[in-house]
């Protein structure tokens, strides 16, 4: 996972920690934040959590996930007219978008 990688080296680099202080913080060697950091290594995912708490990041920030802009709206007391002219707008807005 390079992306992984990547991403785990530019938050602790952002806030200006060494890999041995990381390492240290993390609970394992700094051989296997290096590893991590290079590739050659993936992190189990109660490692991966603690790599994100340490770097006050979401495992979403450090797996390269983009963010998603998706909004739920509860619609059980709107008619199914009023129901299509929300899907129709929803509809209009994101053909506009593209």
């Amino acid at each position: 996972m390079e992306i992984l990688g990547e991403k785990i080296k530019e938050y602790r680099t952002s806030i200006k920690m060494t890999q041995q202080d990381f390492a240290y913080r993390l609970g394992v060697t700094g051989a296997s934040v290096s590893a991590y950091e290079n590739g050659t290594r993936t992190p189990s995912f109660d490692v991966l959590v603690r790599i994100a708490n340490i770097l006050g990041v979401t495992t979403d920030d450090l797996l390269g996930r983009k963010k998603s802009h998706k909004i739920t709206i509860d619609v059980t007391d709107l008619t199914n007219e009023q129901r299509k002219v929300i899907q129709d707008l929803i509809r209009i807005f994101s053909q506009e978008n593209k």
